[in-house]
């Protein structure tokens, strides 16, 4: 059981969310229907969810968050901001 920093779980040892989705993109390469940053994005987001899923089941957590909240009431944003 560990808490991990977000960096942690993207450039980490334990999780490399990052350099799993790299390495999927480059034994797969893109699906011919999406364009390069969007396919990448995707391969981000499933590599977070498998890691999420890997934290969830070895017991780790993200530094400052718990089960016990809601994860959006852990963003934050200006409602007054317009741009």
């Amino acid at each position: 059981m560990a808490r991990m920093t977000v960096e942690e779980i993207y450039r980490g040892e334990k999780y490399d969310v990052m350099g799993a989705a790299t390495a999927d993109y480059l034994m797969n390469g893109r699906a011919a229907e999406y364009d390069e940053r969007t396919w990448l994005d995707m391969l981000l987001v499933k590599h977070a969810l498998i890691a999420a899923e890997k934290m969830k089941n070895e017991g780790d957590t993200v530094s400052g968050m718990t089960d016990d909240m809601s994860s959006s009431s852990y963003v934050r944003w200006n409602e007054n901001d317009n741009s």
